[in-house]
């Protein structure tokens, strides 16, 4: 299968879901993309059972939902992009203000690169408030701006480039994902 169609699909999917109100279904897909010179994606999606069957379920879902899901994806894809050599500026002439801030991405590449399986969050107290900690499960990890260490972990757990639980001290334990190291080693190797 071209290496390509699963973004080229979903491209497509949103913006033929972007004009219309209301669930559509399959047939009206496959319709449109030949009506728009895209019979290449309707022999792949008629070949693939599962695709076909995943499509019209992920389509079946209330429109919103549907639209949330993609603005998401997008966010995600120019996230990444973001860092990718070649491919930063054009990304961020899309969404300016969008994507993983230069310490998300760093605090992730010295997670990925520790070797260690998870990070702790434990929040202290002192004179000047509450103190959030992140650390290693081997060792501490290097931030330089705490004041927004606790949005970006949130970035990478939203990206799905890691996972959150909540610890016995109300802490939380973060753990890495396979993109995580997949996204590392592509925007390091690019570089």
């Amino acid at each position: 299968m071209d290496p390509f169609a699963f973004a080229t699909i979903v491209g497509l999917l949103a913006t033929f879901q972007s004009g219309r109100e209301g669930k559509r279904d399959i047939e009206e897909f496959k319709h449109w993309l030949e009506e728009n010179n895209h019979s290449n994606m309707v022999s792949i999606i008629e070949n693939n059972q599962n695709i076909q069957q995943q499509l019209t379920a992920f389509m079946n879902q209330n429109h919103d939902q549907v639209m949330s899901q993609l603005a998401t994806l997008n966010d995600l894809m120019v996230s990444i992009a973001s860092h990718i050599q070649g491919l930063g500026n054009i990304a961020s002439s899309f969404a300016p203000n969008s994507g993983l801030s230069e310490q998300a991405v760093d605090v992730l590449r010295q997670f990925v690169e520790s070797g260690s399986v998870r990070i702790l969050h434990i929040q202290t107290q002192s004179y000047e408030g509450v103190d959030n900690i992140y650390s290693l499960d081997n060792g501490g990890i290097e931030y330089s701006e705490p004041r927004f260490i606790e949005t970006d972990i949130d970035s990478l757990v939203n990206a799905g480039l890691i996972t959150m639980t909540k610890g016995n001290n109300g802490g939380g334990i973060y753990r890495i994902t396979r993109q995580a190291v997949s996204f590392i080693d592509a925007i390091d190797s690019k570089n």
